[in-house]
């Protein structure tokens, strides 16, 4: 397995990940859109040469970022992929001097609240409405 920036070629696999594990439904142009503006914000990871794991970021002012999705592979869920993930995020972050990430999760995926909350992320404030489907977000950060 291999960590490495995202490159057009994976945005098959990228949105096939998403649609799997992400209950937001995404146009395949979106990830593509979101290369030119930030390239080192988009990781993946590579198992026998098809991506099985993401995340992408953006930077959302001077010294802040955004994670915008992680997704892992069902089957390759539980073997720290996606903390390894987004500790290289928090590396890439570093190197352009961000200060702070924030990113929102579904109110009613505990897991997931867990998982960042591990990772050092606090919860902010809930945020009514936030996904399309009508249910309320936990925004979260953390200080890098």
């Amino acid at each position: 397995m291999q960590i490495r920036h995202f490159q057009n070629r994976d945005l098959a696999d990228v949105w096939q990940v998403a649609m799997d594990s992400l209950r937001e439904r995404y146009d395949p142009s979106l990830f593509a859109q979101l290369v030119p503006y930030w390239p080192e914000g988009l990781l993946v990871i590579e198992d026998m040469g098809r991506v099985v794991a993401f995340v992408f970021g953006v930077m959302s002012g001077v010294s802040q970022a955004r994670v915008l999705m992680l997704a892992v592979d069902r089957r390759y869920r539980g073997a720290g992929l996606g903390t390894l993930l987004t500790q290289e995020f928090f590396r890439e972050c570093a190197k352009k001097g961000i200060s702070q990430v924030s990113l929102e999760v579904r109110v009613g995926n505990i897991g997931a609240q867990r998982f960042y909350t591990r990772l050092g992320f606090f919860i902010v404030r809930r945020v009514s409405r936030y996904y399309s489907d009508g249910e309320d977000g936990v925004l979260l950060l953390r200080y890098l």
